[in-house]
């Protein structure tokens, strides 16, 4: 389906309240699109996300507990994989919403209207509790949302830490409400439930009181994010922690013990691509090694714990109750702390200008600088991971940045403070390739020295 416009009668009609918001979903590059105010929205958000970040870590080093750079780094980076996803195929969501609603909407509400409104709000959160608990009870879908769980801390920066396919196992549990409600009331709204998740991931804040009967919390999504037995498959909620406690998956934090982050059999990766999908190789694996055609769908549909003879979800009496372990996480010098901090943000970076600009790159090139910008955060991920492979995928990364922007001149400006900050960058990605093609020599030395000795 080939929508130019989407609903223009319907979206347009929501612009003076709602932000002045209408998508556009293009065939072959898709995003959301807007007339001026969500894009300084969505920059706006960015800012207060990273600057909650840095207070957050100021605090927590202040109490000695402040996460290792590894981990943060890589959360974010899981981040920055689903947002490149959303390039090519978030107005393929967007447009499966529309599509029902302008050809099969059973009752149209008024946009304007406060009741739409609340019936909106409850709508996306109720349909998030089950879009999530359903995450977390079919195979499949877990083998999208376990990223999100895979990191040994919790903090802001985990929030950030989500699958690139996870929107499409999800979607199924809002398009209902396309039945009913206009699209500018649920993209909106779907934004703000989002939105409000961020603040819930960290452990700077403690008890909310009377809030947390009604409100998602950190104490409550914290228990979430546990591993041990009492904590896994607990608090699925949004905003409204009122779906669990009717639904029977709520359970309090426990004060008295200590709780244990990530999965259960732990990862032992930073690398974001490995992260991503190593998970769908294990739901493969445990396919083939079933006998039956009945137990091969149950091992893809039936929950992550379960085994022929056992109940669909497995048995929770056998999951640990403590858990203890060292983390993963290794130490890194202070110039690999810097050096993949200001690789990152030169990302991240990149990412933004490639969003914004993004209809003056062709189908090819757009692809392109979204596969390098992914190649350059696994290689950021190697170098935490203390992979071999590191030095010499991180040279050629650097050289091939090089070449292409001397090749298409884009670091040419008119300022001269421009000019200094882009001849900055490249003598950074020059020193970052000769440093790397030291080791990769030395690691070619001993490769040699080693057959001399054979």
């Amino acid at each position: 389906m080939t929508i130019d416009i989407v609903s223009m009668d319907t979206i347009t009609s929501g612009i003076e309240g709602l932000g002045h918001l209408f998508y556009i979903v293009n065939p072959f590059k898709t995003s959301f699109r807007t007339t001026a105010e969500v894009p300084h929205y969505v920059s706006r958000a960015s800012s207060w996300f990273v600057a909650f970040i840095i207070i957050e870590r100021i605090l927590l080093r202040k109490k000695g507990k402040a996460p290792p750079i590894n981990d943060s780094i890589t959360s974010m980076a899981c981040g920055l994989f689903m947002e490149i996803n959303h390039i090519a195929f978030r107005g393929a969501q967007t447009a499966a919403y529309v599509y029902i609603y302008e050809n099969y909407r059973l009752h149209e509400l008024p946009w304007d209207s406060l009741w739409t409104w609340l019936a909106c709000a409850v709508g996306m959160d109720l349909g998030y509790y089950w879009a999530h608990r359903a995450t977390h009870e079919v195979n499949l879908f877990w083998s999208q949302h376990q990223v999100h769980h895979s990191s040994e801390e919790y903090n802001l920066t985990t929030a950030l830490r989500q699958g690139v396919w996870q929107g499409w196992s999800t979607m199924f549990y809002y398009l209902p409400m396309a039945f009913f409600i206009p699209p500018s009331q649920f993209f909106v709204h779907s934004q703000f439930n989002l939105l409000f998740q961020f603040w819930i991931h960290t452990e700077v804040i403690d008890d909310l009181g009377p809030l947390e009967w009604v409100l998602n919390t950190p104490s409550h999504h914290r228990v979430h994010h546990g591993s041990t037995r009492y904590c896994v498959d607990k608090n699925y909620a949004g905003v409204l922690i009122i779906w669990d406690r009717m639904f029977g998956t709520f359970e309090a934090e426990r004060r008295d013990e200590p709780l244990v982050y990530g999965l259960i059999e732990q990862v032992d990766s930073f690398n974001p691509f490995y992260l991503e999908f190593f998970y769908l190789r294990k739901v493969f694996e445990k396919m083939q090694s079933m006998s039956t055609i009945t137990d091969k769908l149950k091992a893809i549909f039936y929950g992550p714990g379960w085994v022929p003879g056992s109940p669909k979800l497995g048995h929770y009496d056998q999951l640990p109750e403590t858990i203890v372990r060292e983390k993963f996480s290794h130490s890194l010098t202070p110039h690999d702390q810097i050096y993949a901090t200001i690789h990152f943000l030169l990302l991240s970076e990149g990412y933004r200008v490639l969003v914004t600009q993004y209809e003056e790159y062709d189908g090819w090139l757009l692809y392109g600088c979204c596969a390098y910008i992914i190649v350059s955060l696994v290689s950021i991920g190697l170098l935490f991971n203390r992979n071999s492979w590191f030095p010499w995928i991180e040279m050629i990364r650097c050289l091939v940045f090089l070449a292409y922007q001397l090749h298409f001149k884009i670091f040419l400006t008119e300022t001269i403070g421009m000019n200094l900050l882009m001849n900055g960058i490249r003598l950074f990605y020059l020193y970052s390739a000769l440093q790397c093609k030291i080791e990769c020599v030395r690691q070619f030395r001993d490769i040699m020295q080693k057959d001399k000795i054979k």
